[in-house]
């Protein structure tokens, strides 16, 4: 039985991105066709091209959907009038695709504007989930696993 990762990310991205990024970008979201020149990851050594964050459908191996949407943050503008470009993705990842699936992240973050935590990742298998710290390097998938006991609050 094969594993499956559920992706969850909500970035920012910036007012003037550039077009050939946000072309790419359009593609993967499934929202537009495929430019000529891949950046987001080494396609050729994954089998080819696939519009890895289009949704609309029930996700493959967890509860919901996989989704997701692509549109200008008038409400919180930049402080010089700017609005700047609000990503939310969830998506199901299969195991023999996860390498290439962060690759494309990394693509994305190094556009993004966000710092910090900008989402995370889970396993179908054990349900372990790994936090997705962007930060100026790069990004890290950061480990949640409580140390002894868990602190549980009723809700």
């Amino acid at each position: 039985m094969s594993d499956y990762y559920d992706l969850f990310l909500a970035v920012d991205l910036p007012p003037d991105l550039p077009e050939p990024v946000f072309l790419e970008l359009r593609w993967l979201l499934g929202q537009g066709d495929m430019p000529a020149e891949l950046k987001s990851a080494d396609w050729e050594s994954w089998g080819g091209p696939w519009q890895a964050f289009a949704g609309g459908s029930a996700s493959h191996s967890f509860d919901g959907a996989d989704a997701s949407l692509l549109v200008r943050a008038m409400d919180r503008p930049n402080l010089d009038g700017s609005e700047p470009w609000a990503l939310t993705i969830r998506t199901c990842i299969h195991e023999d695709d996860f390498g290439a699936m962060m690759d494309i992240v990394g693509w994305l973050l190094r556009h993004s504007t966000t710092q910090g935590w900008v989402g995370f990742v889970r396993d179908s298998g054990l349900g372990q989930v790994h936090h997705l710290v962007r930060h100026e390097d790069g990004f890290d998938l950061v480990d949640v696993r409580p140390v002894g006991q868990p602190k549980r609050v009723p809700w």
